[in-house]
């Protein structure tokens, strides 16, 4: 089982190679709001909810891509965490 620590280094992990590698100084929290800062816009969104299907292994449809479960890090963290559950 993958736990939410792990979760949250893949996904911040792959934010800051994708999103953020002309901004290597740039301090990620797990609570920073993606896209209130700039950090992810929609169709980052995109990217990252197939990064976490093919990383994962779940199936994200598209009401389910709200700010709620992608808002933030951790918020990101725990839906993916859900999903593992209920899959399992």
């Amino acid at each position: 089982m993958i736990d939410d620590r792990s979760v949250r280094t893949a996904i911040a992990g792959y934010i800051r190679e994708n999103f953020l590698y002309a901004r290597p100084d740039y301090s990620l929290r797990d609570d920073a709001r993606l896209l209130d800062e700039g950090i992810v816009d929609s169709m980052g969104a995109v990217e990252l909810v197939a990064f976490l299907e093919d990383q994962f292994g779940v199936a994200i449809p598209d009401d389910e891509i709200t700010e709620d479960n992608f808002g933030t890090i951790a918020s990101i963290a725990g839906f993916v965490g859900r999903k593992l559950l209920t899959a399992a």
